[in-house]
């Protein structure tokens, strides 16, 4: 899982990948893989992409089948502080 997000962490590779929230380098992204030891099932892992230091963060990881659609509060709350983080940098 990590080599494909390392080697393609923007989703350029794939229509398996969508950016959830973008702001100048850096991305929200949530992408569909499959899991062989769970018979093929699809699973969705978002993560956060900073885009020029390789920071890459899991925000979530589930199944697709146990879940409709992604944590909206939490990755809000995440992406609120990065840019809290970013503005107080002076970025």
């Amino acid at each position: 899982m990590s080599e494909l997000i390392s080697k393609f962490p923007e989703g350029r590779d794939s229509r398996h990948c969508n950016v959830l929230q973008q702001h100048a380098h850096m991305r929200i992204c949530k992408r569909r893989m499959m899991c062989r030891s769970v018979k093929g099932s699809e699973f969705r892992v978002v993560y956060f992409y900073d885009g020029e230091a390789f920071e890459l963060m899991y925000l979530e990881i589930c199944f697709k089948g146990d879940k409709a659609t992604e944590d909206s509060q939490r990755l809000d709350a995440f992406w609120k502080e990065k840019l809290n983080s970013l503005e107080a940098d002076g970025s």
